[in-house]
């Protein structure tokens, strides 16, 4: 049975999510260039597709809102070409514009059925 499901993992997609956090002064700024900047820059190197966006709420959001966007891959190796070819590039347009008011972390996820 380990060997089947070995076998299947390498047919399932991998989601690559990076969860921010804002302060809430530049929450809609920080959407904006997401959606007009980033995302479209990922997008023009190959390795990821299939954007997603959403709202993470918490408990209290008075000292800042959380967004996750993700992004499907088919492998690793893929990703990890599109991190070193734009990927990198992006953490530090996102530093040098949002400086300390939005922080991240990654996470890579795999696909599951149902």
């Amino acid at each position: 049975m380990e060997i089947i499901a070995i076998s299947l993992n390498r047919y399932n997609m991998l989601i690559y999510n990076t969860t921010f956090h804002t302060e809430i002064s530049c929450y809609d700024e920080f959407i904006t260039w997401l959606r007009q900047e980033y995302i479209p820059g990922a997008m023009s190197h190959k390795g990821v597709s299939e954007p997603r966006m959403a709202r993470i709420y918490g408990e209290d959001d008075s000292n800042g809102r959380s967004v996750s966007l993700q992004f499907n891959t088919p492998d690793l190796d893929t990703l990890s070409e599109w991190y070193n070819g734009c990927g990198s590039r992006w953490v530090e347009l996102l530093q040098k514009k949002f400086g300390n008011k939005v922080a991240g972390f990654a996470t890579i996820m795999e696909q599951l059925e149902i």
